[in-house]
């Protein structure tokens, strides 16, 4: 019988001069995963001050935090507070919601949050790597590197659902991955892969490898234990959260999924050409992936870790498949072909080893530049955007204390001026009214009265580009109705126009009485 594991231990069949050479090799890599270590915490703390992640979406998860802060747990598509509609499950802004209802403010709640996550993905790994008998400096420098894929560092600065399914399916994965399996091992990784289903529904990728190795491995009765076990855990999710929700959960759940739409041959495509135009460093760690792939193929192919790279690399291009799916989303298979590569490592000889650590001495070293440019350089556009932070400090002085509500693409900008947003994501909102103009009316008629104190946009109003746009039918109304007053980087505030004013209206407001 085959074990689900994939290595046992690093084979010595190295001379004198093979030794050293392996060593040289080993202290590189551990100075170079030190320094980019470094970096990638610099990279954290200046990325949380300057709110790189606080994107629309975060946004999104804190609306959701904040919603449930006050009581409401999904908010329909339409009603009292305004407009509802995101295909997420519960667990994340559960806990950002907790984190805020012990004191922490919006962001510090989802940076905590975020910040636990990213320690508990790390130690996974670093327990994979253990259960595989590799060295524990060597695991502990590889584990660093989770951290190098661009759709890492958008889940750690962030504010989102990843990076949480990720560590439980990885914790989920050690767990299983021990010599000796009993049946409290495989229930204990049972709940945290129904977690990471709470968390993210296409998170069972992780369930799914472990039980195929366990059946391909002829362990029918872990398979059976662990298959029942999360199945049925999956489902009480799934009606614990209709049954709080008072049913809307399922409502929007529905409505949200069916309007974004499908496309399996789209996913593929992405999942090719995305990482060969725009990720580089996720091209080199699915080469790594791959390549380990092929070779654990030769005859362990049943072992863990090659079911959860290959489930991941499925789970990825189906998720890839849906409308608005972005980069964030290969999280997954980076994370699976880091973990992949150290099965391979770890049953190599010693040739196939040096080349291992020098593969991961350049991943190191690559994957350093990206971080060093985006922080030398953080407002040219480069590796990554400009910060949030500033946008909503220049915007809430510019408006001052409002009494009506704030209107804006990004739900965190109102939640930090103490409302509760109108709009809990605008991109969903957009693509449920181009399908049901109907469902828009509510909005139009908000903005024809002048409802909003201001409306606040990423971009231009109308632009082609700007994924948080409004729906096109409705750019015009806007412009009736509201003008241009100001504009920050990542802010263009719309003010309402005089009644007298119509249509012709100058262009910009030199002052919005604000204060």
């Amino acid at each position: 019988m085959e074990s689900p594991v994939a290595g046992t231990s690093v084979q010595n069949d190295t001379g004198t001069d093979g030794v050293a050479y392996d060593r040289i090799l080993s202290l590189l890599f551990v100075a170079a995963a030190g320094a980019f270590a470094l970096l990638a915490l610099a990279m954290v703390y200046t990325g949380w001050r300057a709110g790189l992640g606080l994107t629309p979406t975060s946004g999104t998860w804190t609306a959701l935090a904040a919603d449930l802060k006050h009581g409401t747990f999904y908010r329909p598509m339409y009603g009292e507070l305004g407009y509802g509609g995101t295909r997420y499950l519960p667990l994340h802004f559960v806990l950002q919601a907790a984190l805020m209802m012990l004191g922490l403010g919006p962001e510090a709640a989802g940076h905590t949050l975020e910040a636990f996550a990213g320690l508990a993905l790390l130690f996974g790994i670093y327990r994979v790597q253990r259960e595989l008998r590799i060295d524990p400096r060597l695991a502990a420098c590889v584990s660093v590197l989770a951290l190098a894929p661009k759709a890492a560092q958008i889940a750690i600065l962030s504010i989102r659902g990843d990076l949480l399914p990720t560590a439980l399916n990885v914790l989920g994965l050690a767990i299983c991955m021990s010599p000796k399996v009993d049946r409290r091992r495989v229930l204990s990784a049972a709940l945290l892969f129904i977690l990471a289903f709470a968390a993210k529904p296409t998170s069972l990728y992780g369930a799914g490898a472990v039980a195929l190795s366990f059946l391909l491995c002829k362990q029918f009765r872990n398979a059976a234990y662990l298959a029942i076990a999360t199945g049925l855990g999956c489902a009480a999710v799934v009606g614990v959260v209709a049954l709080a929700s008072g049913g809307r959960f399922i409502a929007v759940f529905r409505a949200c999924a069916v309007t974004a739409g499908f496309s399996l041959p789209v996913g593929l495509w992405h999942f090719a050409i995305i990482p060969t135009m725009v990720l580089p460093v996720e091209l080199v760690f699915l080469i790594l992936g791959f390549a380990a792939f092929l070779a654990l193929m030769r005859n362990r192919a049943s072992s863990m870790p090659a079911m959860f790279f290959v489930s991941a690399a499925v789970a990825t291009a189906i998720v890839l498949g849906a409308i608005g799916a972005n980069i964030n989303h290969f999280l997954d298979i980076d994370i699976a072909s880091l973990i992949a590569f150290s099965a391979w490592l770890s049953g190599s000889h010693a040739k196939e080893r040096a080349f291992g650590v020098a593969a991961l001495l350049f991943t190191a070293v690559f994957a350093s530049f990206p971080i060093s440019y985006g922080m030398l350089h953080p407002d040219t556009g480069g590796y990554f955007d400009f910060g949030y932070e500033r946008a909503f400090q220049q915007t809430l002085g510019f408006l001052g204390k409002q009494d009506k509500p704030i209107l804006a693409a990004n739900p965190l900008l109102p939640i930090l001026a103490g409302q509760r947003p109108y709009v809990l994501d605008l991109w969903m909102f957009r693509m449920v009214s181009e399908k049901n103009r109907p469902f828009a009316k509510a909005m139009s008629d908000g903005i024809e009265q002048h409802k909003f104190a201001a409306i606040v946009l990423e971009d231009e109003l109308g632009s082609q580009t700007d994924p948080y746009a409004f729906p096109g039918s409705m750019t015009e109304e806007i412009r009736q109705n509201y003008q241009l007053a100001k504009q920050f980087p990542r802010a263009y505030i719309f003010l309402p126009r005089e009644p007298q004013q119509g249509a012709n209206a100058p262009a910009e407001i030199k002052s919005a009485g604000a204060h």
